[in-house]
């Protein structure tokens, strides 16, 4: 199932950087109940979200902070049932032309197909792996 879960997150990061339509992959491949929480949200961005629409307008509002928005995923990293992102986001700031470039990891947990949870903005793969590793331990204690 893991390798599934990898693909569903290769298949949806390319879709957006294809410039498809936001709500349409968030429809496709996020739960409804999806939760996205963001560990460095910038001002006027809630930094936890849940389900499809508010998913859908976190995504816009970050991309209408910027120009020329790109990522590039250096390493897909299966964490059954999560898989983790180390990644590079660039853009350029609307109106003021500054470069941003920052390298974080996200991490995405997928339950029967589709994306449940989303934490972005992790110092590093390291760190993400660490809060994975420890939720799942969470959910063994009876």
């Amino acid at each position: 199932m893991s390798e599934e879960n990898v693909e569903l997150i290769r298949r949806a990061g390319a879709l957006l950087s294809e410039g498809a339509d936001v709500e349409e992959v968030v429809a496709a491949v996020y739960h409804p109940d999806v939760e996205v929480r963001d560990l460095q949200p910038p001002p006027d961005i809630r930094g936890v979200v849940r389900g499809r629409a508010d998913a859908a307008a976190t995504l816009l509002q970050w991309t209408e902070l910027f120009d020329d928005w790109s990522a590039e995923v250096h390493e897909y990293i299966d964490a059954d049932p999560w898989v983790v992102c180390d990644l590079s986001w660039r853009a350029t700031g609307k109106g003021s032309e500054a470069a941003v470039d920052w390298r974080v990891a996200d991490a995405y947990e997928v339950r029967d197909g589709m994306i449940v949870r989303t934490i972005h903005n992790f110092p590093d793969v390291a760190a993400a792996l660490e809060a994975v590793r420890a939720e799942g331990a969470l959910h063994l204690k009876p």
